[in-house]
This record gives structure tokens, C-alpha cells and sequence, in this order.
């Protein structure tokens, strides 16, 4: 089984995002006020995906780049953005079996934003030959060069993120002099440990602040409890100026990041993808599991993602689902930034795109019965990868605001003198 992938064959797809948003009150008992109405947000998502062979990405050449031109509307009509992603793969080979490959891209929107994303090493999309059952696995290792435009003179808040392959990480955003935003000039430093520990440290002109976070520590009784402290400085050996402790809502060991990828053989095309009546009723599910934990900004993660490919099409339709369980609040709207009673929001994400009958394949109808009847695939299942832009995007949104958010609880704590 191959991918021959053709250069400028072009890919459409279309289909919908639905984002949902829950708060909870901080104190969960009997009596309790209830939790808030759920806000949804629904886009209608287009992709236009086309194949650039021959490129050079990270220093690897002899890539396919599949480029993605996005066109994002909300549903309520009141607005319409886009996006370009690039993402580079390759067909590994050994012996008589291959992987495809996924090297990482680049990200770019209408607002100015640029996102280039490095794996390390890259991660493997499929398995070929396609076996029912076969299972494999990537670590989260990479490299994420963001820049966030809006700056009132010109320069984007910068943000770079290494994640390790146990899923710690550290990142450092800059927030340039003269952002629009006041308050957010300065630097952040988050480092987290792959015991759970770690640290947020923020410093501006008029002073700085770490946070500290000791892995669950077991107790003579009752479950494990996290050791906050704040410091008034950058350090953090001395004594903290506050220090509490509450339940390890992760447990006694931090699951920084576990995925498992499977194929699940040849099943129905889900009716929700809305295929074309001339595009095959059944295909190959390949789905990817991942869970993730960050100590740091407080929440879980857990996200599914289903490709289902079949011959001579590769990928009919995509179903990318994500949940994140916040626990800390960085927001400010509520008394507690760190509460005995978790959770205070989940996010849901949600994204169907099917291919659409005005795509242009190279491979004739003719060509793809042949195909088919040899089990090869003739166009890039690995176009599932190029797929995600809206999806990443709306999911690294939310964290993106929680950093913010703890960037501004932390200006207010160090005022205030203490955290909360």
C-alpha cells in the first residue's frame, strides 16, 4: 500500500466547529448556585488543501507540503476569517513497510498571527501496510514558535514552548514595551517538571512574582496534597511570602501526556460527515487518543481524533474531538484563584470536515477501482494532519488566554500581597 501523492491535486472540505463553554461556581455543595448557561459557538470551516511536492522544512527536504487556505465563518453571520497552514510530510520506508510521516508547519492568519510548530522527532500519521488492529504511539516532543500580532508599535508578544517527550515543557512569553493590553509588559516563565512541580514566574518594571507548585505529597492520611508558595522575586530558595496547600486534583502522579493511535479496520463512513452519495460508504478509521495534564495553568486534556480513509480517496472525512477540565482560575471573576472544589470550567471543541465532490484528484475514477482492488491508496490519508488548523487553533486559544489570565492574577496577587 502507498500514498503517490500529485502535485497540484486539490483537496476541499468542508463542514462545522462547535466550541462549548461551562463555568461552575467555586464552592460545589449542597445548595449551591448552579452552573452557568453553556456558551456555544458554532463556525462553518472550509479547507482548501493542496500538494507541493519537492519542499524543504527544518532542514529535511524531498517533503510533500500539503497548504490549506482556511476560510472560517461564524454561524451568526458576524464574522469571516482566514488562514493559511503548511504542513510537511514523508513516506518512510523499511523493508516492505512504511510510515507517513509528519515533520510539522506553519501557521499564519489574517490578524498577523504565526505559529511554526517542529517535531521532534517527527510522528507517524499511518502505518503501511494498513493492518485492523494495528496500534503505535508518538511522544508530544517539539518546538512551538508563536507570535501573536495586535502591538501597538509593531512588535507581536512572542511565545516559545519546548515540550519534552514525557510531556513537561517550558515556555517564555515576552510582552513588548507599549502593548495595547496595560499590565502585560514584561516577560512569563512556566517550567514543568515531569513529577508534576513546577513554576510561573512574571517580571515587569515594577517588580516580579513566582508561583511555585510541589508534586502531590503523600499524607499520613486522606489524599495527596500540592504545596503552592509566592515569592515576591525570582527567588524562590528563601522564604515565600504566602503558603497553602489543597487536594492533588490530578492524583498521586502527574499523566503529563499518554496517546495511542489504532487502526480500527474498515467501518460505515459516520452519517454526521454528510459525504457525497458518489464517495465510498466505508473506509479505514484511524483514530488517535491523546491525554495530556498541565500543573502549571491547572487543567486536563483529552482529545480524539477519527480519519476515515479509503482508496483511491484518503481522507473522506475527519472527526476531531477535544475536552479540557480547567481546575485553577486566572480570571479574576472570582474571589479563589486555587479552590477545594474543582472543577470551575470544561471546554469542548468539536470539528466534522468531509470531502467535498469539487475537489480535483489526479487519479481517474478508472484509476481508483484499480487501486482499490490492489488495496492502494491514492491520494494522502496524511492530509487528516493538514486538516487541524481551525481545531489546534481554537483549542491552543484557551490556554493562551489562561497564561494571559495568570499573568494578570499574578500583577494583582503581588499588589495585593498574596496569593489566593
Amino acid at each position: 500500500m502507498s500514498y503517490p501523492l500529485t502535485a497540484g491535486d486539490l483537496f476541499v472540505y468542508a463542514g462545522q466547529l462547535v466550541q462549548a463553554d461551562q463555568s461552575f461556581p467555586e464552592i460545589v455543595a449542597s445548595g449551591s448556585p448552579s452552573p452557568e448557561p453553556i456558551a456555544v459557538t458554532t463556525v462553518n470551516v472550509t479547507q482548501n488543501v493542496s500538494v507541493r511536492t519537492n519542499q524543504t522544512f527544518n532542514g529535511a527536504s524531498g517533503l510533500t507540503d500539503l497548504h490549506s487556505a482556511e476560510t472560517d465563518a461564524l454561524a451568526s453571520g458576524l464574522e469571516t476569517t482566514t488562514a493559511t497552514t503548511d504542513t510537511y510530510e514523508l513516506i518512510g520506508a523499511s523493508g516492505t513497510a512504511s510510515t507517513l510521516l509528519d515533520y510539522g508547519s506553519q501557521y499564519a492568519d489574517e490578524a498577523g498571527d504565526g505559529v511554526s510548530t517542529l517535531l521532534t522527532p517527527a510522528v507517524i500519521i499511518d502505518e503501511l501496510p494498513e493492518v485492523a488492529g494495528a496500534q503505535w504511539t508518538n511522544g508530544p516532543g517539539s518546538t512551538i514558535d508563536e507570535a501573536i500580532a495586535g502591538d501597538t508599535n509593531g512588535s507581536a508578544v512572542t511565545v516559545v514552548r519546548t515540550i519534552n517527550a514525557d510531556g513537561s515543557y517550558s515556555e517564555k512569553t515576552t510582552y513588548p514595551a507599549g502593548y495595547s493590553a496595560p499590565g502585560y509588559t514584561g516577560v512569563g516563565n512556566i517550567q514543568e517538571n515531569s513529577d508534576g512541580s513546577g513554576s510561573f514566574s512574571f517580571v515587569t518594571n515594577g517588580g516580579a512574582i513566582s508561583i511555585t507548585y510541589s508534586p502531590p505529597e503523600t499524607q499520613a492520611s486522606g489524599g495527596p496534597l500540592i504545596t503552592i508558595n509566592e515569592y515576591h522575586s525570582l527567588d524562590t530558595t528563601g522564604t515565600p511570602t504566602s503558603t497553602f496547600q489543597l487536594p492533588s486534583w490530578y492524583g498521586s502522579s502527574a499523566a503529563l501526556y499518554a496517546e495511542t493511535d489504532l487502526d480500527q479496520g474498515i467501518v460505515a463512513v459516520p452519517a454526521a460527515c454528510n459525504l457525497a452519495k458518489s464517495f465510498p460508504a466505508q473506509a479505514t478509521a484511524r483514530m488517535q487518543s491523546i491525554v495530556r495534564t498541565d500543573t502549571i495553568l491547572g487543567y486536563t486534556e483529552t482529545q480524539t481524533t477519527t480519519s476515515y480513509v479509503a482508496p483511491g480517496y484518503g481522507v473522506l472525512c475527519s472527526t476531531l474531538n477535544d475536552k479540557e477540565t480547567l481546575y485553577y482560575d486566572f480570571s479574576g471573576d472570582q474571589a479563589y484563584v486555587f479552590t477545594q472544589a474543582p472543577p470551575l470550567e470544561i471546554t469542548t471543541v468539536a470539528e466534522t470536515l468531509a470531502l467535498q465532490p469539487s475537489s480535483s484528484i489526479a487519479a481517474t475514477s478508472a484509476v481508483r477501482g484499480a487501486q482499490s482492488a490492489r488495496g492502494v491508496i491514492g491520494v494522502p490519508a496524511g492530509v487528516s494532519s493538514a486538516l487541524r488548523a481551525r481545531f489546534d487553533r481554537s483549542v491552543h486559544s484557551a490556554e493562551r488566554t489562561r497564561l494571559m489570565q495568570l499573568i494578570h492574577r499574578a500583577a494583582r496577587l503581588r499588589a495585593q500581597g498574596g496569593v489566593q
